[in-house]
């Protein structure tokens, strides 16, 4: 897995042992930041289901000001802190071990809004689960007013915008891969 575009392209990250963690593939990523385009640079990102933190380093190689990236998993936040030494990061950086659900009804909160939010969670994930999150985020105003909120997830269970604050404005499938691009509705 590497980098696909901005000052550190090239570079690769170490990824995982095993198939506990599923990294986004290089050309989703790369489609995800086709989309986004010149609303990364300046940008505050936060990472939600971070695992590698390949979204959130993507974003950051690309001019993103900084990043949160949050996971529950021990040997994810040691893999995020790990990339982050090696594409030297760590500054723009905050790495927090807890729940996304955690993270979001709590400090998150204080931390918000952020420009761009990346949600890729576990393809086992529950759907009452991941909607709840947006919910969630809708409420607490993590989101910025121009932000985009982006959902990676199987193609068959893409997510669809529930709180009525957020609106779908793209979704994209990639292979068995959707990516939902919602925005805060105006």
């Amino acid at each position: 897995m590497r980098i696909i575009g901005g000052e550190d392209r090239g570079r690769k990250l170490r990824t995982p042992k095993g198939r506990r963690i599923r990294p986004s593939s290089d050309w989703v990523r790369e489609a995800i930041f086709d989309v986004l385009g010149d609303r990364v640079p300046g940008s505050r990102v936060l990472d939600l289901f971070a695992g590698t933190g390949a979204l959130g380093m993507e974003a950051l190689s690309r001019g993103a000001r900084e990043a949160v990236f949050v996971d529950s998993s021990p040997q994810s936040i040691a893999l995020i802190k790990e990339n982050l030494d090696l594409l030297a990061k760590a500054d723009r950086s905050r790495v927090i071990r807890c729940s996304a659900r955690k993270y979001v009804s709590g400090i998150g909160g204080e931390e918000g809004p952020f420009d761009l939010i990346f949600i890729d969670p576990p393809y086992r994930i529950e759907m009452k689960y991941l909607q709840q999150l947006i919910i969630d985020i809708a409420e607490r105003g993590l989101l910025a007013s121009e932000g985009i909120l982006v959902v990676e997830g199987l193609k068959e269970r893409g997510i669809s915008p529930i709180a009525r604050d957020f609106l779908l404005v793209k979704r994209k499938i990639y292979g068995d891969t959707s990516v939902d691009f919602i925005k805060v509705k105006n």
